[in-house]
């Protein structure tokens, strides 16, 4: 999913745990994948392409430990998924999202036995740093 679409993602998924007065689940950057897939996509946050083999691992309900375990499958599966393509993997069901241009740079999955709401992204950062990140997410 792209990145303005996962905070929309994030922002949707706040407000309705927030409507049904549940806790809110925190959105956590658990870590990169320096040598993942490589892939260029258009960056709906940044608004400029973006390309690389760097992956950021993004967790919501998830420990992060489980969210980093999953990620090399994960990618291994992303390089062979057609764009928009579903698959299970490491016990999640996860989906190549696109950019709306024709081309992806982001995995959004789901935990196969898990609480609502819960989810992992990963994501091709390109150069940025996990502080940048959270600058730019304000974590």
């Amino acid at each position: 999913m792209p990145i303005r679409l996962l905070a929309i993602a994030a922002l949707a998924c706040l407000a309705a745990a927030s409507a049904l007065a549940a806790p809110t689940a925190k959105t956590s950057i658990c870590g990169q994948v320096k040598h993942g897939p490589k892939a260029t996509y258009t960056s709906l946050l940044l608004g400029k392409k973006i390309s690389g083999t760097t992956w950021t691992v993004f967790a919501t309900g998830v420990q992060c430990s489980s969210a980093r375990k999953a990620a090399p499958p994960i990618l291994k599966w992303w390089a062979k998924a057609k764009i928009e393509s579903s698959g299970t993997v490491a016990g999640f069901s996860c989906n190549k999202e696109s950019d709306a241009h024709g081309s992806a740079g982001s995995a959004g999955c789901t935990p196969l036995h898990g609480k609502p709401l819960a989810n992992i992204e990963l994501i091709m950062t390109g150069s940025m740093s996990i502080a940048q990140l959270k600058a730019l997410f304000g974590g």
